[in-house]
């Protein structure tokens, strides 16, 4: 197989509705349908940096293409197209070509694949796809069918088509040329020239077999051999009741038609690879913990759990330890949101070196990363059934035991509560949040709020109030930031009274998004001491270990880089243009380096704020005016020697300010230690 990655096309669309580009999932599903001997993905590598490193672990080649203007996008079509068609021609023996991309101007490109018997499969978002291009393919896939939490949530948005009615004209298909029983491999091939959408996966089943059983009230299955052979059941006309045969059992009747319903382990898989924090196989979890410990205690100095990481993925590398190399990711996820680990400077982030490692044991960290498990699913509002999670958690024969304990645990902590058969978010948690002195404004105003008059308290009417919230949010600021504070209000009420669904991660998402609009608001229109709270609220949500990180990740940049030219406008100073676009480092470094120098000063007091709430985002700008020293002198027109001295400038004050905060941490350890 062949994959052609037109990664500007999926990638800004996914951002746009449903967070970062899911590069593994769609290689995973790539690799299942056959070998892939050419990887190709095309796109402005410098505006797409943070996905260069799974792209690589991925093996794509990745081709740069310059953004220049409005061209950019026919150059990256004409590029791609070119390049199919030459691996026409020099691979004849590729006979699959996916095409990764909504975009309608690839249809003739499909066409002329298929001219050439070359079976095309593509995938794209279902917002951003050409019903053109759906259509032309061979098989069709929606980003969305693999990374949705539940496929019944979006199944009317895609448009899926009627799995029952396909399924009927393929095999009345298929009879019509004499061809039933027909085999099953051959009857999904009918089905997909149907309608290019179909795949079982968009109904909740994970083999086309499984489909079929569960539709047989509508087909026969025969079994030959190993093969499926298919046929469309054909059910006598019952008899009225009162002309029934005596004796005949009413259980002969056809059953039902019923509608596939997803069972909870798929669901609480689903929903973690959503919130990205994928499951990863017992043995492997293990493995990758235990080699983990390992790398902590090899190393003469404290790491981070990105430093782990590479020396995770070099030596899996040389072991040709695959499994566990896709892994290393997952894990470290899970062991930043675990609560495992003791950070330097007491915030937990992934380039942040690791202290008291020394008391860590593998038991240890295993029971606190599948407790961190536990708590995803919780915070996200889905019912946690032991008996259902032990099997995702520990394999298909386990017992709810472990988990009954992992649950203890959160109890324990008052993290969660009993809520009828299943568990919610505990009050002691709740009001943890809502505590948080740099959320006092923001959480001040949503208890506030009053509840909406006349509308229903129930999760669909925080989400509604949400979606109009965000409708909003590029033309009338107020209106927006009063209906995200109204969904945040019925959203805190729905979690106080336990009801089911409820999701405290959207609680904290409705928060961030009131605060980034309130903050955006009092920028725009001069009031620059009142959107400082209201950044710092902002930061103090955006943290990486929290379970909503995902979904705030990409809005941290721009939010920066606005916050820190609150320095300059502040004294009616020049600031650099395009705010919320350009690299949140480089307006840092610029602002730091004001020619006015009280411009610097406020920057640094601003700074020293921010380290109070949120160190790994001073972090984070540290490591990347770092990696400013070489292309800075183009962007600023300046000579290299006046950006070397400005960036170490700013590089000190970012490296003391992050040794005086890990100092302060080490000092309340040693207090702790000795009381």
């Amino acid at each position: 197989m062949a994959v052609f990655m037109d990664f500007e096309n999926v990638a800004t669309s996914a951002e746009a509705n449903l967070g970062d580009f899911d590069v593994n999932t769609v290689m995973s599903l790539l690799r299942s349908r056959g070998r892939l001997l050419i990887k190709r993905a095309y796109g402005d590598w410098g505006r797409f940096h943070r996905y260069r490193r799974p792209m690589l672990e991925n093996g794509i080649d990745l081709f740069q293409l310059y953004s220049v203007g409005v061209q950019h996008k026919n150059r990256a079509d004409v590029r791609l197209a070119i390049d199919a068609m030459e691996t026409v021609f020099t691979r004849p023996q590729i006979d699959v070509f996916a095409i990764v991309s909504g975009d309608s101007d690839f249809t003739e490109l499909v066409h002329k694949l298929r001219d050439y018997g070359k079976y095309t499969i593509g995938i794209g978002l279902h917002a951003a796809t050409s019903d053109l291009l759906r259509r032309a393919c061979d098989e069709f896939i929606f980003y969305e069918t693999l990374v949705a939490e539940e496929i019944g949530d979006i199944a009317d948005e895609l448009q899926l088509p009627d799995p029952r009615e396909l399924l009927r004209r393929a095999l009345l298909a298929a009879e019509q040329k004499g061809e039933t029983p027909v085999f099953a491999g051959r009857l999904k091939q009918i089905m997909l020239g149907l309608d290019s959408s179909f795949n079982e996966t968009n109904y909740g089943y994970q083999q086309f077999r499984a489909f079929l059983e569960a539709h047989q009230d509508l087909v026969t299955i025969q079994e030959q051999g190993m093969q499926l052979y298919i046929g469309l059941r054909r059910e006598p006309h019952a008899a009225p009741a009162e002309a029934r045969p005596a004796g005949l059992p009413a259980d002969e009747a056809p059953p039902p038609a019923t509608k596939p319903v997803t069972d909870m382990g798929q669901r609480y898989r689903s929903f973690l690879r959503e919130a990205g924090l994928r499951m990863v196989e017992p043995g492997t979890r293990r493995q990758v913990l235990a080699d983990f410990l390992a790398a902590l205690r090899a190393e003469p100095e404290a790491i981070s759990l990105n430093t782990a990481a590479d020396i995770l993925k070099d030596r899996y590398d040389g072991e040709n330890a695959l499994t566990q190399k896709m892994s290393v990711a997952d894990v470290m996820r899970l062991l930043i949101m675990s609560g495992a680990l003791t950070f330097a400077g007491g915030h937990a982030a992934s380039d942040a070196p690791l202290a008291q490692t020394a008391a860590l044991t593998l038991e240890r960290l295993m029971q606190d990363c599948d407790t961190a498990y536990v708590w995803r699913l919780v915070e996200g509002g889905l019912p946690v059934y032991p008996e259902q999670l032990a099997p995702v958690l520990y394999g298909f024969d386990a017992g709810p035991a472990a988990v009954e304990l992992l649950c203890d645990r959160l109890f324990e902590r008052e993290m969660i509560a009993r809520c009828g058969d299943a568990y919610c978010v505990a009050p002691r948690q709740i009001a943890r949040l809502m505590q948080r002195e740099e959320l006092a404004l923001a959480t001040t105003n949503v208890t506030r709020t009053p509840l909406p008059s006349g509308e229903p308290l129930t999760v669909m009417t925080a989400e509604d109030l949400f979606k109009q919230a965000s409708d909003l949010r590029q033309k009338d600021f107020a209106g927006s930031a009063q209906r995200y504070l109204q969904a945040a209000r019925v959203q805190l009420e729905l979690l106080k009274t336990g009801q089911p669904r409820a999701g405290f991660d959207d609680l904290k998402w409705y928060l961030t998004s009131y605060c980034s609009v309130k903050a955006g608001h009092a920028f725009v229109t001069a009031n620059y001491s009142e959107a400082i709270p209201y950044y710092l609220a902002f930061f103090g949500l955006a943290q990486e270990a929290d379970g909503v990180w995902p979904r705030i990740q990409r809005l941290v940049n721009p939010m920066a880089s606005y916050f820190f030219a609150i320095a300059g406008k502040q004294l009616n100073e020049v600031v650099p243009s395009n705010l919320g676009r350009s690299p949140a480092a480089q307006v840092a470094l610029r602002i730091h380096n004001h020619a006015n120098p009280n411009v610097g000063f406020i920057w640094e007091d601003l700074m020293t704020r921010l380290a109070c709430v949120n160190l790994g985002m001073i972090r984070q700008t540290y490591r990347e005016v770092n990696a400013l020293m070489a292309p800075i002198g183009s962007l600023n027109n300046l000579p290299a020697g006046d950006n070397s001295a400005r960036i170490e400038h700013t590089r000190t004050f970012l490296a003391g300010l992050i040794a005086q905060h890990e100092r302060a941490g080490e000092i309340a350890a040693e207090v702790v230690h000795a009381a």
